[in-house]
């Protein structure tokens, strides 16, 4: 008896299995869709469940509303804004986070400028569960916005920690931080994969049901 090749069921199950599997889709955060030019200091928090994400102290602010209402310019923020007009920022200085809504994602990369402070150093930590899996400093410049590549993948918490330096514009000196074009995509639930599997495996049976 001539042995059945599994090559072809093995085509078809990958075939299968990308037809129904989502692609999964780089998403550029630019912040740009908040309107701001009402709000008080042109800014306002991030609110949680915003491009699927929960934000915790992390606001949004207009850079060029603000460049022009302050004679100091925007400081770093201004510097910060890759595409105009919106950066995002840590509220008052302090440590920012953000996390999954449902299903873990992966953070490819950001525009970071430090907003007041020259030396300011930023703890960029990324989370699965309750173990840091990823832990990286960068030290941004306060005139002009540094894309730092990070590649953190399957983390359900992101947490930035600024910290340090000097006053780059006169005083005051605090440890904010601007971001800009934040690059991140959603992981599929396992279900999904469950489902291509499911599927492949009912496809390889009926293929060998129709060579007997």
């Amino acid at each position: 008896m001539k042995a059945r090749s599994p090559v072809l069921p093995l085509m078809c199950s990958a075939l299968l299995l990308f037809s129904i599997s989502p692609g999964r889709s780089q998403i550029v955060v630019t912040f740009d869709d908040f309107d701001l030019s009402h709000s008080y200091g042109y800014s306002t928090n991030i609110p949680n469940g915003y491009q699927g994400l929960n934000w915790t102290n992390f606001g949004v602010l207009n850079a060029i509303l603000l460049s022009n209402a302050l004679e100091i310019g925007a400081a770093g923020y201004g510097y910060g804004m890759v595409t105009p007009s919106n950066v995002a920022f840590d509220v008052f200085g302090n440590p920012a986070e953000i996390d999954a809504r449902g299903t873990n994602f992966n953070f490819f990369s950001a525009y970071l400028t430090a907003a007041w402070n020259s030396n300011l150093c930023i703890d960029v930590q990324g989370f699965n569960g309750a173990s840091a899996v990823y832990d990286t400093i960068v030290y941004p410049s306060p005139t002009n916005a540094t894309l730092y590549t990070f590649d953190y993948f399957d983390i359900d918490r992101l947490v930035f920690t600024p910290y340090g330096g000097e006053p780059a514009f006169g005083p005051p000196a605090r440890e904010n931080f601007a971001m800009d074009d934040f690059m991140f995509e959603f992981i599929p639930e396992p279900s999904t994969f469950l489902l291509a599997a499911m599927g492949a495996v009912s496809l390889i049976a009926i293929l060998r049901r129709r060579r007997t």
